[in-house]
């Protein structure tokens, strides 16, 4: 099988260190392009060896270099060094939990590439991908995805092979396992979340480039791969925005989202865009930049074997929305026998239900459950009014949500629903009964939103969180 051809010779890390970057930056004016570099159509992407220092110096502006961050240009696989986004298997994919307690937020760059928006949402904005002059980077348009928009019960996922910190790299390696197996069959954390998590991943970033679902309704299409293949001579120059730093730049789009702007890391080779039918060339036509298309390149990863990336197999995912989340409660189903609805536990999570009231009077978590799931996309897999559009899943989301990230005794309600398999539904799990009657009105006028734009709540579903008319 073809590799990827590595834009640059690999030091090792110790030499890289050993080595003062200015004397290294020295070395790149001196040195340039390889003789051969414009023959191959891509002559402002960097062809030496110090492509990771002039990466670190390019992201890294008015911070030094020296014992804070070192950019991760090891081979991590067969096919490339990390910031190729190689994925060789879905236990790649480690599933990381945002912090609750306080306002969190990770990059979105999944969809960027072209100016023009993808994907079937009229809603959908526009995110490009341009390579920087130097081609050094390629600057992409991505979406802030907030803890105060979307719960944090909604997990992203990060590329073992691509974590852009070698330190974190090294760690996450240790604990994980080389192709992260040990993390996917345990409830081990990876060390990656926790950087991400707690800002430390790469120094003076606003947030970092992940992977997460919840826009795939808007993007993906129905019995399709939702993978284009760019191989052969199709292959080409490829933004790596896996763990890429981002910053924010106050653009919106026109539902009032951020828009930020990620640096991420460029390479040359085969890849996968993540939507189906599209074309291997992002640009429409304009001035040839990267490989003689243009200045557009797609933020992709890059599967030797084919076809999508996918997450993790195993046990379901609570409130994640695709064929790897858990389903809605099931009536027919006896809980019971998992999950005692008397026991600590339950009594636990009735009492966060109960006490997480917003700033609005209502308790959110009831709230959240009636109207998150179903508003991302879970149960409503034969509903052919779904989706709606982006403007109507964020209202709703952040209507119904507002006030989730603070609410005590979440880790308790995820167990639940983990031991339950099951997505939203550990207050009717554990039988919860202290629901306000404020609380009970805003469930019931959530669900009457949810139908009004194409939704099927809960209530339609399985009789459950129907709220009351007051």
């Amino acid at each position: 099988m073809k590799k990827n051809t590595v834009i640059g010779w690999q030091y090792g890390p110790t030499l890289c260190r050993a080595i003062g970057l200015n004397i290294m930056l020295a070395i790149v004016l001196t040195l340039g392009n390889p003789p051969d570099a414009s023959a191959q159509g891509y002559s402002s992407i960097p062809k030496t060896g110090i492509y990771g220092w002039r990466y670190s110096n390019d992201i890294l502006q008015g911070v030094t270099l020296s014992d804070v961050f070192t950019f991760n240009d090891t081979i991590t696989t067969d096919f490339g060094p990390a910031y190729a986004n190689v994925w060789t298997s879905p236990a790649n994919f480690l599933q990381c939990k945002p912090p609750t307690g306080r306002k969190f937020s990770y990059a979105l760059c999944y969809y960027s590439g072209p100016d023009a928006p993808t994907g079937h949402d009229s809603g959908n904005p526009s995110l490009p991908c341009k390579l920087s002059a130097d081609g050094v980077v390629a600057n992409c348009a991505c979406y802030e995805i907030s803890t105060d928009d979307v719960s944090p019960r909604i997990p992203y996922y990060v590329d073992l092979h691509v974590i852009s910190n070698l330190s974190i790299y090294q760690d996450t390696v240790e604990a994980c396992g080389k192709e992260g197996e040990k993390c996917a069959a345990t409830d081990r954390d990876p060390p990656v979340c926790e950087a991400i998590n707690t800002n430390l991943l790469v120094p003076g970033a606003d947030l970092i480039s992940v992977f997460s679902p919840v826009y795939s309704s808007s993007y993906f299409t129905k019995n399709q791969s939702n993978s284009t293949e760019c191989v052969g001579n199709n292959a080409g120059i490829y933004a790596g925005c896996m763990t890429a730093p981002c910053y924010r730049t106050g653009e919106k789009d026109a539902s009032g989202r951020n828009i930020v702007e990620c640096k991420c890391p460029v390479y040359n080779g085969p890849y996968q865009v993540g939507q189906a039918n599209q074309s291997c060339n992002a640009n429409s036509s304009g001035n040839a930049i990267g490989d003689g298309r243009g200045s557009n390149v797609w933020s992709a990863a890059y599967n030797p074997a084919g076809g999508p990336i996918t997450l993790p197999e195993g046990a379901c995912v609570p409130d994640l929305p695709g064929d790897k989340g858990c389903g809605l409660l099931d009536p027919a189903k006896d809980y019971s026998k998992i999950v005692d609805p008397s026991g600590a536990l339950c009594k636990n999570v009735c009492a966060a239900y109960g006490g997480g009231v917003n700033a609005s009077g209502i308790q959110v978590g009831y709230s959240c459950d009636a109207t998150l799931c179903t508003t991302i996309g879970i149960g409503q897999e034969n509903n052919s009014s779904f989706p709606p559009s982006h403007n109507a899943q964020l209202g709703l989301m952040g209507q119904a949500c507002n006030g989730i990230q603070d609410v005590s005794g979440m880790k308790q309600i995820l167990m639940v629903e983990a031991l339950a398999e099951c997505s939203c539904c550990a207050s009717q799990i554990c039988g919860c009964s202290n629901i306000s009657a404020a609380t009970n009105q805003a469930v019931f006028d959530l669900n009457q939103q949810q139908r009004a734009v194409g939704i099927q709540p809960q209530c339609d579903i399985n009789d459950t969180l129907c709220g009351q008319n007051q």
